[in-house]
């Protein structure tokens, strides 16, 4: 099988860990680099947090540090939902491994480079190293085949009613990324909260024989204990795992070609993401919604990939 080359961009992050855990054991995925920005906790910790996961999963991949604020305003975090470092109330062990001497974007770039036309980005925090990287890099709209994003909600957004945290916290920067030209695959909360796992299947994932997935579902199992099973009462969405097995498997996904936006001047509005889907507009398409997700086979794609971890 051919392998993709891929870059995943994120903000560890209790849904980031648990991509990243299932990330490792995508047989087809060429993973380049781990790119760490600022969203769910500050930059220095979604770095700390990639950088020990990767020791933990012993996994030899270059970790490239980010942007430490969006474009243009100050940075808004989610410790409420991610616990003060990052992941909720576990730690890891410490690790004397450290980021690359390049930044993000010179990763992104490189990768690129190398790969010309056939690179894959998987973005699922603040999408703000990759707007650096299109604004340093203008040949790169040339170079990446295609950007799958977990971000943005067409029906209600998870920091205000209209936004979603990823799009809210840089909607400049994924307003200069849905606008690049680069084929995009977003994959809102309006699908994501349909991509959830129950606790019995956690628990269930807990009991494999590996360190890995006990480590899996003790980190998405930190949500109940933070209390946002009350909004969630079916499971818990596992938001940035849907964007990483979607860019791995299609196949139990629907996908809509059309136009889709972002508001960054409304004050009330801020981050929204809109869309022509539902709607017989006639705007140009630039995009893909994601729009549905088959959840048995997303839940068993998760547990087939965590029982490839032994011992």
């Amino acid at each position: 099988m051919k392998k993709i080359p891929v870059i995943i961009d994120c903000d560890p992050g209790v849904d980031d860990i648990a991509a990243l855990l299932l990330a490792k054991q995508i047989e087809h995925f060429d993973v380049k680099a781990i790119t760490t920005v600022a969203g769910n906790v500050g930059l220095d910790l979604t770095t700390k947090n990639a950088l020990e996961l990767l020791s933990f999963m012993d996994w030899d991949v270059p970790v490239g540090k980010g942007a430490a604020k969006p474009l243009v305003r100050p940075l808004e975090t989610a410790e409420e939902v991610h616990g003060i470092c990052g992941m909720g109330g576990l730690t890891l062990p410490k690790t004397d491994r450290l980021p690359a001497d390049e930044p993000a974007w010179d990763l992104i770039y490189k990768a690129a480079c190398e790969n010309k036309g056939n690179l894959d980005i998987i973005a699922v925090g603040p999408l703000t190293n990759i707007a650096i990287a299109l604004a340093k890099y203008p040949q790169l709209t040339d170079w990446v085949r295609r950007i799958v994003i977990m971000g943005g909600a067409f029906l209600a957004g998870n920091t205000t009613p209209a936004a979603e945290f990823n799009i809210y916290v840089d909607p400049e920067a994924a307003h200069r990324v849905f606008s690049s030209g680069i084929p995009f695959y977003l994959c809102p909360l309006d699908t994501t909260h349909e991509g959830y796992i129950t606790k019995d299947e956690l628990l269930e994932v807990g009991r494999m024989n590996s360190k890995e997935a006990r480590f899996f579902s003790e980190i998405v199992l930190e949500i109940l204990h933070i209390g946002l099973m009350d909004t969630f009462n079916r499971g818990v969405p596992l938001h940035d795992p849907l964007a990483l097995l979607y860019a791995a498997d299609s196949s139990y996904y629907t996908v809509d070609e059309c136009f889709i936006g972002v508001e960054t001047r409304g004050s009330v509005t801020r981050g929204k993401t809109v869309t022509d889907a539902y709607s017989d507009s006639q705007l140009d398409k630039n995009g893909f919604y994601v729009q549905t997700v088959n959840r048995d086979a997303f839940v068993g794609h998760i547990k087939s990939l965590m029982a490839k971890y032994t011992g």
